[in-house]
């Protein structure tokens, strides 16, 4: 693109930036890691809830705690990737950064 009189140029974008330079570029593979996640949270804990149904013979009561617990659980696991709050952090930089 060629500098023109009158006509402004574009900021250079930082690596981190998306194609609209709005905000930082989002990994597609992180992204579905996320998804699988959360699935198999999903399910390892609906097993566990149905396995614990079969000892117990309380059919469906287990496995739907285990939906909610392994749902909840996959959630707070995206909620802390995707806000950065994990715990994490750069060496070098205060915790205000």
């Amino acid at each position: 693109m060629e500098n023109r009189p009158g006509r402004p140029t574009e900021p250079p974008r930082s690596p981190d930036e998306g194609p609209s330079g709005g905000g930082p570029a989002v990994d597609p593979y992180e992204l579905a890691g996320l998804g699988v996640t959360m699935g198999a949270a999903i399910a390892l804990f609906a097993l566990g809830g149905n396995w614990l149904d079969g000892r117990l013979g309380t059919r469906p009561l287990f496995v739907l705690l285990g939906v909610a617990v392994g749902f909840t659980a996959g959630f707070l696991s995206m909620y802390t990737r995707l806000t950065g709050r994990g715990g994490r952090r750069e060496r070098g930089k205060p915790d205000g950064e």
